[in-house]
């Protein structure tokens, strides 16, 4: 893109006959890896920066259900490969970084999807089940962004992508779910924290806040008519959110269109947030 040169500031604006929106979201030159990707919202992920040029690192703990979109991309002309990847385990997480660099080169690219809830009342909870939710969606996902890190810092560019959620940052909601709000919470703090730390080194760290999105996540919600009445009439635009709604979102994050945001959460959520 040709820019010209302000002449009463002196710094560069672009010109409107040579600006390309699409480069904008041009992802060729990278390669995505992202966890819980064999559906919800880690498979709209895949598919979205697929599209946009990214080679895809499709990795999941169901390698059955990560090998068939596997097969859907490379149907669709995207270079991509599967996975199978506890993302509660660090050795498994580090060997198949290792696997990646080799067959579709560094990491540049982070979706940090996988995740779990666990609804039930807090005073009922035993402390395995709090910390089984923890280790996943919060160590997990630490341990993912310090190993493609690792990566981005010797590139000195990459983007991570947090998947939050409306509940890291509120705390109700039609069930109890106390070990999720708790490490969602702590993803929004993580996705400041990180983007502090490795902003100065290239590497961007964000996240979106996603509302409840029809995955197979919020499957028992949908299927309760108190709970669902509870999240639609909480949510000023009145629905649930479809997991395609997702796509753009992490698309901007992960894509140069972001190149000044760093730390932020993207609330993706109806209004839930602002209500």
């Amino acid at each position: 893109m040709r820019e010209n040169i302000d002449k009463e500031t002196g710094f560069l604006m672009p010109t409107a006959s040579d600006f390309n929106v699409a480069d904008l979201f041009d992802l060729k030159n990278e390669t995505a890896l992202i966890t819980g990707a064999a559906n919800g919202i880690g498979r709209v992920a895949a598919i979205v920066l697929g599209k946009a040029g990214a080679k895809i690192a499709i990795t999941d703990i169901n390698f059955e259900e990560a090998k068939i979109l596997e097969k859907e991309l490379l149907k669709a002309g995207v270079k991509a490969k599967a996975w199978h990847m506890d993302a509660k385990n660090e050795k498994n997480i580090i060997e198949v970084f290792d696997k990646v660099d080799k067959i579709l080169g560094d990491t540049t690219i982070l979706i940090n999807n996988a995740g779990n809830a666990h609804r039930s009342a807090a005073e009922e909870m035993s402390t395995e089940d709090f910390e089984n939710i923890i280790r996943l969606n919060l160590t997990g996902s630490f341990i993912c962004a310090r190993t493609a890190a690792q990566r981005m810092l010797k590139n000195k560019r990459g983007s991570i992508i947090n998947i939050a959620s409306i509940m890291g940052v509120t705390g109700g909601g039609p069930a109890p779910n106390s070990p999720y709000h708790a490490s969602k919470g702590a993803i929004v703090n993580l996705t400041r924290s990180l983007a502090n730390e490795w902003g100065p080194k290239g590497i961007r760290v964000n996240a979106i806040g996603p509302t409840y999105t029809k995955t197979r996540l919020v499957k028992s919600l949908n299927e309760d008519p108190e709970k669902l009445k509870f999240i639609i009439e909480r949510t000023p635009l009145r629905r649930l959110a479809e997991v395609s709604e997702m796509a753009g979102g992490i698309l901007f994050l992960a894509s140069n269109a972001s190149s000044m945001v760093t730390g932020h959460t993207l609330m993706i959520d109806g209004g839930w947030a602002s209500n």
